[in-house]
């Protein structure tokens, strides 16, 4: 018998984090302290301690998940010792039989996936895996003390995709030897390997990693929060473009990085993928109004509800800058629900977002 309750409605994917902070990982990036990102010690979680926090997690929520993942996260997955892979993924077994859990995904370097690798996880319900690529430019990847090459994502990606795994990649803008073209050239390769969805990272300065040190000694310089929300704007309009989901921009906002002494500096924000949506409502916007000979005054926005925030900016921040550029008295924000998510109304002018 399930232990999920059926006649719950169903709501969104779950996935339930166990984090194995720096765990797998052969080198210590200048920009990594996994300890102030998950506020974890580097510890392997016993079998028990998987099985509290995968009930915990399974008791939340009125509604039942469409999916529910057991993702291992915050360290390189197949970096550990077999018998630690074989170990971690036994400890799911059992809510995978009493099917209270779908499927495993976990997140790992590119050099650490060989067949020999990928054959630990034969007998297990592993669906998807993410790679750390960070960079596909040697020398960013050299500056910022990585230990693979660029090769070795393409490798990566190859062998995932003749096992039929789904595969994320996960990219970072604002290394050290980075800059906007490097990442755009970046996320050009990432798209060319057809991934099934993407992460960006802005590259963060964390309390104990060498970064910190350079950034003390004034070698390291991080973005400034309005550039990299542009250039991840850039970049996820880049992966939409090519059908690819970019399912996260930005860091969440964990105990460990927000409390005091874990983030230094960097272009950090806890509603950074809201800025990002929220500048591609506005250009959108924008461009209708350029479009126009005199726009209305009141101007009518018609949106769907859930999207008021995004239309909104950040503290109404795209409201005032819509006044400002278009010489607006008042701007009225109609909400109807019969309009898809994606679509707005700008006066008469009927609008698509990305």
């Amino acid at each position: 018998m399930d232990t999920l309750d059926d006649a719950r409605p169903v709501g969104q994917p779950l996935i339930i984090p166990i984090f194995i902070p720096h765990m797998g990982c052969p080198h210590q990036c200048i920009f990594c302290n996994q300890r102030a990102i998950t506020g974890k010690t580097a510890q392997t979680p016993s079998a028990e301690q998987i099985q509290q926090e995968v009930n915990r997690f399974l008791k939340y929520g009125k509604e039942r998940p469409s999916t529910t993942q057991i993702s291992f996260f915050g360290g390189s997955f197949l970096g550990l010792e077999k018998e630690t892979i074989r170990s971690l993924l036994g400890a799911t077994m059992p809510f995978v039989r009493g099917r209270d859990v779908d499927s495993i995904r976990f997140s790992t370097r590119p050099d650490t996936i060989s067949q020999e690798s990928l054959s630990l996880l034969d007998g297990f319900p592993v669906s998807t895996v993410e790679l750390g690529v960070q960079s596909m430019n040697d020398r960013v990847l050299d500056a910022a003390g990585r230990g693979h090459r660029a090769s070795d994502t393409l490798v990566a990606a190859g062998l995932l995709k003749n096992r039929g795994y789904e595969i994320g990649l996960q990219m970072m803008v604002g290394l050290p030897a980075d800059d906007d073209d490097g990442a755009m050239q970046t996320a050009r390769r990432i798209a060319a390997l057809a991934p099934d969805f993407v992460r960006i990272y802005p590259t963060l300065v964390l309390e104990g990693s060498q970064l910190a040190r350079r950034f003390r000694d004034g070698r390291y310089h991080p973005m400034a929060l309005a550039a990299c929300v542009s250039l991840v704007k850039r970049l996820f309009l880049y992966f939409n473009t090519h059908h690819i989901p970019v399912v996260r921009m930005g860091l969440q906002a964990s105990d460990g990085l927000t409390r005091a002494g874990g983030f230094i500096a960097g272009p950090y924000h806890p509603a950074f993928g809201h800025l990002v949506h929220g500048e591609i409502v506005l250009d959108a916007i924008s461009s209708a109004l350029d479009r126009m000979e005199k726009p209305p005054d009141p101007l009518t926005i018609s949106v769907h509800p859930s999207m008021v925030s995004r239309v909104q900016g950040l503290h109404k921040q795209n409201i005032g800058r819509l006044k400002k550029a278009f010489d607006l008295k008042k701007i009225v924000l109609h909400q109807d629900e019969r309009l898809a998510k994606n679509h707005l109304v700008v006066a008469e002018e009927h609008i698509t977002l990305p």
